[in-house]
């Protein structure tokens, strides 16, 4: 007979106010064992809504827990469900409810609900007057204070107060630019989180940050949109080498064994926490047909658009097909004839090896097939 499966799952906190995180979490037992690696996802039914949706996936540690973070836009209700094996049926979690609310929040409060997610104190909390260098207006004062695992930042803005939670090494990297009056300025909300590498992308003022369990730091790009959060994460990729012949982390991730130039930005978009910015498909013609489905392409003659960082660039290299797709980039820097771009499943070199990984080249315009804009 087969083991009975079970999964708890119970939430950090059953409200939340617009812009926070809220972490549901749990273990997955197969019998008296837990159940390691086991896939889990999590759902999601809106209030007023009939269905459920699978909104993450994620495979339990090996103590068999899982963590899945969100930041509710709307009172819902939510459950997670392990997925069926050769051995077992699929089974799910009691229902949790997340309330979202609006009010007030301050920085006791905000760690009262937080707990053990922030760690010990290791510092007291530090006030702030207004400043330009805050490169925000509408903020009048902030305080903060830094903890084992991150930092918290109460934000007083025209007649509101709210309190972000910066995360350990985004808060590293933030601390050591400066702090809020330096290169990121004041966090607009907590830090949006995926289960891909544990990664999470904060936006503040000036840049958007981005960190997962395999940068050693965070990285950053200037800007208040998607396209920074979407920057932030591709440069954090870059020096990253395939350990053997089409298996790189990003075909794992979708579940392919092809030429992975494309998966690999579709794997930005989504480690950004903006998976619909760019499509998702294994191979690489299909990638770009869904690109000119539904994205906006042009040419690069066009004199209605023009490339800028952020924006993918389509290159055909191959002599005997000029007019078909052949690889693709996200832009950093057009100058000229010459663009700039990071690649996935490319080399050190210009010259393509059989060594593949995530390098920026600077290219000529004379390759370039077309342009494309995620849908920003």
């Amino acid at each position: 007979m087969a083991a009975t499966v079970t999964v708890s799952a119970k939430a950090s906190a059953t409200s939340a106010r617009y812009g926070e995180a809220v972490w549901v979490t749990g273990i997955v037992h197969r019998g008296s064992k837990v159940a390691k690696n086991a896939v889990v996802g999590l759902r999601i039914q809106k209030s007023g809504a009939s269905t459920w949706t699978t909104i993450a996936t994620t495979r339990t540690s090996s103590t068999g827990g899982y963590s899945f973070p969100v930041k509710p836009t709307a009172t819902a209700r939510y459950y997670v469900r392990a997925a069926p094996t050769s051995s077992t049926a699929a089974v799910r979690s009691a229902i949790v409810k997340i309330e979202r609310t609006v009010g007030a929040r301050t920085l006791e409060a905000r760690a009262k609900l937080l707990g053990t997610r922030l760690g010990s104190p290791s510092g007291v909390v530090k006030s702030l007057g207004r400043s330009s260098s805050f490169a925000d207006s509408t903020v009048t004062s902030v305080r903060y204070r830094s903890y084992s695992k991150g930092m918290l930042v109460e934000v007083h803005r025209s007649g509101t107060t709210r309190t972000w939670f910066v995360p350990g090494k985004i808060r590293d990297r933030f601390v050591s630019t400066g702090g809020v009056k330096g290169t990121f300025g004041v966090p607009r909300a907590d830090a949006t989180c995926t289960s891909i590498e544990s990664g999470c992308t904060q936006q503040f003022s000036k840049v958007a940050a981005y960190a997962s369990s395999t940068t050693k730091k965070a990285h950053y790009q200037a800007g208040t949109t998607r396209r920074s959060q979407l920057l932030a994460v591709v440069r954090s990729q870059v020096g990253y080498a395939e350990p053997s012949w089409r298996k790189s982390k990003y075909n794992t991730w979708v579940g392919a064994n092809n030429a992975w130039c494309g998966v690999f930005q579709s794997w930005v978009a989504a480690a950004s926490g903006n998976p619909e910015l760019v499509p998702r498909r294994t191979t690489f013609p299909s990638f770009v047909s869904a690109v000119k489905k539904e994205l906006l392409t042009y040419s690069k003659s066009s004199t209605k658009h023009k490339p800028r960082a952020g924006t993918l660039v389509f290159f055909a290299f191959k002599t005997a097909h000029p007019n078909t797709a052949s690889h693709v980039g996200l832009v950093l820097s057009v100058k000229g004839s010459k663009v700039t771009v990071i690649e996935g499943n490319s080399s050190k070199g210009s010259v393509f090896t059989d060594d593949r990984g995530v390098y920026i080249h600077t290219r000529s315009t004379a390759s370039v097939l077309f342009y494309a804009e995620p849908d920003w």
